[in-house]
């Protein structure tokens, strides 16, 4: 969008009719205006000295529209209109939009996300939870940190730095369900080129989770150089707009490995697959993978992936993966992925090893599981 189309933009919003718009608001979309108007004006000063100009008004620019936008939202007052031009200027955009997956892409676009525009502040350093999507197999984040604290470094790297006391890396977050420690894993994706210095955290994707649709949620956030966590703490509520559940408790055994395909979780905005290796009755949950011969092992260990396509081969790319003890003699794997296009017939399931850097799969391990 260059400057034009930008303030076509927002002279488009000036011209809404909102006879109730509180004078603040309007205040702060007519001096974005005129510094609009102020930075076509030619100026006569040295060619650095203009760059560096310009890039101050547009922070300056970004800084008042983003007031303006957190004011309108909070009193109500964001027509539809307003709504989706403000969302499609770069400094406004949603970070689900421009750095998600292709779920979260398209949760934006189905609205099935919610503001939550929470702010944490300590020594200096500011936090901001702006967005989240809970769809039942995952809760998405954006959050997004002020400038300071490690500044050199996009906030994704934050956490790459050491311990300077253990030399390892520092614990990112705990997360609290209605109260509870909850034991989960967490995934930290970057911004990118467009939002350096926001994330998007994902979490409470475990399989084995059972989550109601409604919780009182909280975050803890580590940050190396802070003595406190900054704390984050409101409510979620289950949005998507179509998902359904399988659990079709197929076994298939090849070469003394036993897998059982437990639970396949689809919806518009993600899709889970939970899976189990199954030891024999009674033996010591180590000889699962002691059992198993070593051409499907690296380093000693059955390192199991799993590869998901629709009916017509077209693959959904995969979001991460954990795996546990069961309370059993199984060790369970969760795996995430990215939305189907649209809802397929059947699912094909391919688990596979990664090894000699290529996909080795096991083809007598494939299920096919029918949908509709």
């Amino acid at each position: 969008m260059n400057q034009h189309e930008l303030e076509d933009r927002l002279a488009g919003l000036r011209e809404e009719q909102l006879p109730d718009l509180p004078g603040l608001v309007q205040s702060r979309m007519q001096s974005a205006y005129q510094m609009i108007r102020e930075e076509r004006e030619p100026e006569r000063s040295s060619r650095s000295r203009k760059q560096r100009t310009l890039r101050s008004r547009i922070w300056k620019i970004a800084a008042l529209m983003a007031g303006v936008l957190i004011l309108t939202v909070s009193i109500g007052f964001v027509s539809p209109a307003m709504a989706e031009t403000l969302r499609n200027i770069p400094f406004l955009e949603s970070i689900f939009r421009v750095a998600g997956d292709k779920g979260l892409q398209k949760a934006v676009k189905t609205g099935t996300t919610s503001d939550v525009q929470q702010t944490v502040t300590q020594d200096g350093l500011t936090l901001t939870v702006s967005e989240q999507m809970y769809d039942g197999s995952r809760l998405s984040l954006v959050l997004t940190r002020s400038k300071g604290v490690y500044a050199h470094k996009s906030f994704s790297d934050t956490w790459a730095i050491p311990n300077p006391k253990t030399g390892r890396l520092n614990r990112p977050m705990d997360f609290y369900i209605n109260g509870e420690l909850v034991n989960t894993g967490v995934e930290i994706a970057p911004g990118g080129q467009e939002a350096p210095d926001s994330v998007i955290i994902t979490t409470l994707n475990s399989g084995n989770l059972q989550l109601s649709d409604t919780f009182d949620f909280k975050m803890s956030v580590y940050l190396p150089g802070f003595a406190d966590p900054f704390i984050f703490e409101f409510p979620v509520t289950r949005q998507v707009s179509e998902s359904f559940v399988l659990t079709p408790d197929i076994l298939k055994t090849h070469d003394h490995i036993n897998l059982m395909i437990r639970r396949l979780e689809v919806s518009t905005t993600s899709t889970q697959l939970t899976v189990e290796l199954q030891g024999e009755t009674g033996a010591h949950i180590t000889a699962i993978e002691a059992n198993i011969p070593d051409k499907y092992k690296v380093n000693g260990h059955f390192p199991v992936q799993i590869e998901l396509s629709d009916e017509q081969g077209r693959e959904v790319r995969g979001l991460g993966n954990e795996g546990g003890t069961g309370e059993g003699n199984f060790l369970f794997h969760n795996f995430n992925y990215e939305p189907f296009e649209t809802i397929p017939a059947r699912i094909i399931i391919k688990p596979y090893i990664w090894k000699d850097e290529q996909k080795q799969y096991i083809p007598e391990l494939e299920i096919t599981v029918p949908v509709k």
